[in-house]
């Protein structure tokens, strides 16, 4: 039962390594999508700039043919306010260059993180792996030994066992732990637990219905004993 139990775990921790290398791989991909987003929105400031200085050397070139001075102000006034526009753009893109450098350094780090992560998710699928196959062939043997230990039980008796085994879900047959029942933990009366101790015949809790045994192990010790 406890290796069927262990066995049945193994897909739960493979989950659980495999959704630990996912968490990892899903940061790293986070971090590169918001340095993209941060490299698509630097070039679209870049462009604004190559745009307005464009702009800007159109009209020093129609100030130089221009012979009008309100004209030659107006086309002055327009190329003071797009320079001005170029400075604060260009104090966005370096907002965004400092902010680029920043992911670029916590993307090298999750790279690290990640790759550590996977050496380790290998490791323990390979270990859960090994446990697996172990757990199997043992699980096997046990198995033939109980058929072959059923065989000699008889039909009745293990029919019984069985029921409890389907109801209780842990253990048929217990202890009798200084009288107390080693399944349900309760008192048990004095005439059980003498037929327990006799071994005459088949006994059970009357509170929880498991099969009771004597067990020297839990004898009390004589008095004047030495532990």
């Amino acid at each position: 039962m406890q290796l069927d139990h262990e066995l049945k775990r193994i897909p739960t921790e493979r989950a659980d390594v495999e959704t630990r290398a996912k968490a990892a791989t899903a940061r790293l991909e986070e971090l590169k999508l918001k340095a993209k987003q941060v490299e698509s929105a630097r070039k679209e400031l870049e462009n604004q700039v190559g745009s307005k200085r464009e702009q800007i050397n159109k009209w020093r070139g129609q100030q130089l043919q221009t012979k009008k001075n309100e004209e030659y102000q107006a086309l002055a006034h327009e190329i003071q306010g797009a320079e001005k526009e170029i400075f604060k753009i260009e104090d966005k893109e370096l907002d965004l260059m400092d902010k680029a450098e920043k992911l670029a350094a916590e993307i090298k780090k999750e790279q690290q993180v990640l790759a550590e992560v996977n050496a380790v998710a290998l490791r323990q699928q390979d270990t859960l792996g090994q446990r697996e196959t172990t757990m199997k062939a043992e699980l096997e043997k046990l198995k033939a030994e109980r058929d072959a230990l059923c065989k000699d039980v008889d039909e009745p008796v293990m029919l019984r066992y069985e029921r409890i085994m389907r109801h209780r879900k842990d253990s048929a047959v217990v202890p009798v732990q200084h009288g107390i029942c080693g399944g349900c933990h309760l008192q048990i009366p004095p005439q059980v637990i003498h037929l327990a101790k006799s071994g005459e015949e088949l006994v059970t809790c009357d509170q929880c219905g498991r099969i009771l045994y004597w067990s020297r192990e839990f004898e009390p010790a004589p008095q004047g004993a030495v532990n």
